[in-house]
């Protein structure tokens, strides 16, 4: 198939469409992408020099053609933020309806906000071609997490652009089944069923033997949190459960990432003195197998909001991948697929007594090994990247033969 990929992060941003591409081109697929200039990660969060003053605006990289649209950079500040995504929609629009080039498929990579796809439903209508949208972040109730509320008019706006998008679509692909609950009770969307395409953990945790690592003290129960430390993670509760837990002397947190609550958290466990929470910062994804190694659970948690019910982090399908026991202080799908897996135990979102009592619990088992299989042996029967490569490619196929 000839597939255009509509997303607004693309290499060399950290985020994984690079790879879903490149492995599509491996699998004998041609595949162009229509993405933004390369910004969000970029030191300061500004756009690299070399991108500037009209360069680099057609890449090939490991076999995709990679058309890029002029945007504002992301850098600092809500007002910051919003002249990205609407510069970044009004151009990548612009460049749509002029990419002259067939595809048999469009597959629309929405992260948020949701009107990134929509330069993918541009180029669909203008050329009568059918779009796949996979859904990582339901919009609008995604703003409510940036303090909108349901009755400001933004998000009145954004509820009118998400459902046409949403509407639109050809097909949509969802990385958690209650997505459609929130598509047909929150939005009045009625459609055929979603196709369930939960994602898959990077290679590289697919075999995270028990190893030591720098700031693990392998005599003590070591329980990690990995990945970003921001607004919606809700690290603090893990910070809290730590003050909790300080008697038990067994019993160690490590935080490893990086992100715009990190400095409060810290800020917080020195205000409250303790000795049992390691920050290690962030670090490159080809160590971090080595922290998952040495830990003997991981932690997953959430800010209290719709979306947390609706999603499935990906860490947790990572944290199955690497064979690790989960606890969780959040409920809806990632509760779902805990207790169905049988890897790990779950509390009430941002429930600081909560994830203290599961993570003594989780201390006090003479026998945590089986956890970790269980988890392990459920990413394998539901979650490995070969199931969701088959599945994406039957489902951009049978929209191109339509």
């Amino acid at each position: 198939m000839k597939i255009l990929v509509v997303c607004q992060h693309y290499w060399p941003e950290p985020f994984n469409t690079s790879d879903v591409c490149e492995e599509l081109v491996d699998r004998g697929h041609s595949v162009s992408v229509i993405t933004g200039l390369p910004n969000t990660g970029m030191p300061n969060s500004d756009i690299p020099e070399e991108y500037k003053s009209g360069h680099k605006r057609i890449e090939h990289h490991n076999g995709v053609t990679i058309y890029r649209a002029n945007l504002q950079p992301r850098k600092t500040g809500a007002l910051n933020r919003v002249k990205n995504y609407i510069s970044f929609w009004h151009n990548a629009n612009r460049l749509a309806r002029t990419l002259n080039e067939e595809f048999d498929v469009v597959l629309g990579y929405q992260f948020s906000p949701v009107m990134q796809v929509d330069p993918g439903l541009v180029y669909a209508r203008k050329h009568h071609k059918k779009m796949l949208l996979y859904c990582f972040d339901l919009w609008p109730v995604s703003l409510t997490a940036g303090g909108f509320s349901e009755s400001s008019l933004p998000y009145k706006w954004m509820e009118a652009v998400s459902k046409r998008i949403y509407r639109q679509s050809d097909r949509i692909a969802v990385t958690s089944p209650l997505f459609d609950e929130y598509f047909s009770k929150r939005l009045g969307i009625n459609r055929e069923p979603s196709a369930y395409l939960p994602q898959y953990a990077d290679d590289a945790f697919s075999s995270c033997a028990k190893c030591s690592c720098e700031g693990y003290d392998s005599s003590k129960i070591n329980l990690t949190f990995a990945g970003n430390v921001g607004q919606a993670q809700s690290v603090i509760t893990i910070v809290e459960a730590a003050s909790i837990t300080q008697k038990d002397q067994d019993l160690v947190f490590h935080i490893v990432g990086s992100g715009s609550r990190l400095e409060q958290c810290k800020s917080r466990a020195s205000e409250l003195g303790l000795d049992n929470i390691v920050f290690h910062g962030r670090k490159p994804i080809e160590e971090m197998p080595k922290y998952y190694g040495a830990s003997d659970a991981m932690i997953v948690t959430f800010e209290d909001s719709p979306m947390a019910t609706y999603t499935l982090p990906r860490k947790v399908t990572t944290y199955m991948a690497a064979g690790k026991p989960i606890l969780a202080a959040l409920s809806g799908e990632t509760k779902r697929v805990i207790d169905e897996a049988n890897c790990g135990f779950c509390c009430d979102i941002e429930d600081a007594e909560g994830l203290a009592r599961i993570a003594s619990q989780f201390a006090g088992l003479s026998d945590t090994e089986q956890l970790g299989n269980n988890a392990k042996a459920y990413y394998e029967r539901y979650f490995t990247k070969k199931l969701f490569f088959d599945r994406l490619e039957a489902l951009l196929a049978e929209l191109m033969e339509e």
